[in-house]
């Protein structure tokens, strides 16, 4: 079949062939006493026009120069330098161009085609940045000839000029004027409209003002009015986002515009609809974590002043709802708090997920909310989220600025859960050390659920293997035969080797249990003086209980810590144990300080918004808790530092974190 098919291929070709020479060969006859035209020879003008039309600049040029040179004054120079002219300003050659363009008028001043000479002058001379000179030869334009077919292009250019120069009420008024001039002209009118969209939408509000008793009558009238509108919401200045858009609706017959005004007008309502003092609350009561929304509530309830007298602050409404920690229910409940109940603002939820979620929510909804997490990233939905809660990053920092700025430790050893936890404070903890000038020496991981961390201690200081590097440095420091003895010693002795312990210290991002089993085996294999670093889920006695010789001196940071003498502590701790008979712990604490903050900023000038609230929240710095100091960075997160706190004997004692 193949050698079918080519054989047919060659003999279409040949064909295909024999036709084309038939055609082109033999030439058909003119008519009997008919003398065949030859083509018209092109002149230097006729190939320079050849050249230009598809754009073969180069050519061109060199075809118009000759032309020029032997018709200097010939009945197609003045084209042909106006050709060469234009060529240098498509090419962005623009001081080239604006030399030609000049000498064109200069010698052709009574020219049909004048008047478009002149505006290419002043064109360029907006091209070159000359926005003055482009001004005043386009007003100069506009009264030698007001009736001239390309007056709507002028008219754009004074209006760009006008622009570029920071006019932006006059550029405005000359556009108007384009768009009116310019309606026979599709391309012209494309622009201008474009442009004046854009100018509105650019423009502060005291141009806008200005601009609506110009744009009285036209299509651009609702445009400033709806770009006024949103900049008073964005501004949160209600009530003349109210007459703008009121304006708006009244300004124009087109649906479109009035079923806009009308909307913003429905948002403005319900801005304004807000409850005064309420506050929602997203807990999770019921479920796995119910244990920890409880005890949320617990103290966010002792703030609100249930069962003491609230002093100096405004009566607040909590309504509550329970999530369930589940992220669904968490959505729902904000959708309910915001449009429903009309809270003021939002405090919670505890879990990552439902927190993530929510958070999103709440910042489309426009209601301010607090949460109470660890989840990095939360506040990044946006200007309405905020946080009151510890972050790993602020852990490790404070930790580590204490280890390395106060204690001088450098070397550092990790020993980590292979649990997302657990990895996430390991690689937040080596980015922080070599920040501060420190270095890993040893990194190594478990299963959560491990007993025995023999392989992995014994790995940290060269007893499982040695370490390549210690292998290498041990090796140069030794001659090859002394390094052979030493080796043949170490085998035939049945003792263990020292341990090579090259760090100073040792993160533990484990929870108490984990190193409870941990810290006893450091010298159970000769690993002394290293001191112990963890996280804030140390806090709890049941680690002194069961480990608490090996871990003195061990340093871990604490968002609340129940025995200390800080003030107000002791008040709230007692106050809390009277009414739900147990210690309280960071989550009680930060449910306590975070309702109190509310009320105070609430309790700080008129507040008729959520805009208003999260204006407030974002700039309140004179609130102090029993968690520490309260404020909000710019993107949301608590500025607070943890405390620090150490293993002294058989209890928790405080240790100041570096100034």
């Amino acid at each position: 079949m193949k050698y079918r098919l080519h054989l047919a291929n060659k003999a279409i070709t040949v064909v295909l062939t024999a036709i084309a020479f038939l055609l082109v060969g033999c030439p058909p006859k003119p008519p009997v006493g008919v003398r065949p035209e030859k083509p018209p020879v092109l002149d230097d003008f006729g190939l320079a026009e050849q050249a230009f039309e598809v754009g073969n600049y180069d050519e061109a040029i060199e075809k118009y120069a000759l032309y020029l040179k032997e018709h200097p004054r010939g009945d197609k120079s003045r084209q042909a330098l106006y050709r060469v002219a234009t060529i240098y300003y498509l090419k962005h050659a623009y001081e080239k161009a604006l030399s030609l363009y000049k000498r064109v008028a200069e010698e052709y001043p009574a020219h049909k085609d004048f008047p478009i000479v002149k505006y290419d002058i002043a064109n360029t001379y907006y091209r070159l940045g000359a926005y003055e000179q482009s001004r005043d030869l386009a007003e100069e334009w506009l009264q030698r000839y007001p009736m001239n077919p390309i007056k709507g292009e002028v008219l754009l250019l004074l209006g760009k000029s006008f622009k570029a120069l920071g006019y932006n009420r006059k550029a405005f008024y000359w556009w108007l004027k384009a768009s009116e001039a310019s309606k026979d002209s599709p391309e012209v009118l494309s622009d201008v409209v474009d442009r004046i969209i854009g100018l509105i939408k650019d423009s502060p509000m005291e141009d806008l003002q200005a601009m609506t008793e110009s744009a009285a009558g036209t299509d651009y009238l609702p445009h400033i009015y709806y770009q006024m509108a949103t900049i008073y919401l964005e501004g949160n200045q209600l009530d003349n986002a109210k007459s703008s858009a009121m304006a708006l609706v009244r300004s124009t017959p087109d649906q479109y515009w009035v079923s806009i005004g009308r909307h913003i007008l429905e948002r403005i309502e319900e801005e304004l609809s807000v409850r005064m003092g309420v506050v929602g609350c997203l807990l999770p009561l019921s479920g796995p974590f119910a244990i920890y929304g409880q005890e949320v509530l617990n103290g966010i309830q002792l703030g609100m002043g249930i069962w003491t007298e609230s002093q100096g602050y405004p009566a607040l409404e909590l309504v509550i709802k329970d999530t369930g920690g589940e992220t669904e229910n968490a959505v729902s409940a904000v959708e309910e708090l915001a449009n429903e109940e009309k809270v003021m603002a939002i405090i919670g939820p505890l879990v990552s997920k439902p927190t993530v979620a929510a958070a999103k929510k709440a910042q489309e909804l426009g209601v301010p909310i607090i949460t109470l997490t660890q989840k990095e990233g939360v506040t990044d939905e946006g200007e309405m989220v905020f946080r009151n809660f510890m972050t790993p990053l602020k852990e490790v920092q404070s930790v580590l600025d204490k280890a390395v700025n106060d204690l001088g430790l450098k070397r550092f050893a990790v020993l980590y859960p292979d649990n997302p936890y657990g990895r996430y404070f390991m690689n937040v903890f080596w980015d922080q050390a070599e920040e501060l000038g420190g270095t890993i020496r040893a990194v190594e991981s478990y299963k959560p659920e491990e007993t025995d961390f023999a392989v992995e201690i014994k790995k940290m200081v060269g007893l499982h293997y040695p370490r390549p590097e210690l292998v290498v440095q041990t090796y140069m420091q030794m001659k090859s035969a002394e390094w052979e003895n030493e080796m043949e010693e170490r085998q035939a002795s049945d003792e263990e080797p020292d341990p090579i312990v090259d760090f100073d210290a040792v993160f533990l991002p484990g929870n108490p249990e984990q190193v409870a089993l941990i810290a006893p085996q450091f010298p159970f294999y000769n690993i002394f003086d290293v001191r112990l670093l963890g996280t804030s889920l140390w806090q709890s006695p049941e680690l002194i209980k069961t480990a608490g010789d090996y871990v003195q001196g061990a340093i871990f940071p604490s968002g609340f810590y129940a025995k200390s003498n800080a003030s107000g502590v002791r008040d709230f701790v007692e106050l809390y144990e009277k009414n739900f008979e147990s210690e309280p712990g960071l989550l009680a604490a930060s449910g306590y300080d975070t309702i109190r903050f509310v009320k105070d900023v609430m309790g700080v000038g008129l507040i008729r918004t959520r805009r208003d609230f999260q204006y407030r929240l974002a700039h309140h710095e004179s609130f102090y808790g029993i968690t520490g100091k309260i404020s909000f960075d710019e993107q949301g997160e608590v500025e607070k530092s943890p405390i620090l706190l150490t293993v002294s004997g058989k209890r928790f004692k405080e240790t100041s974190p570096m100034p």
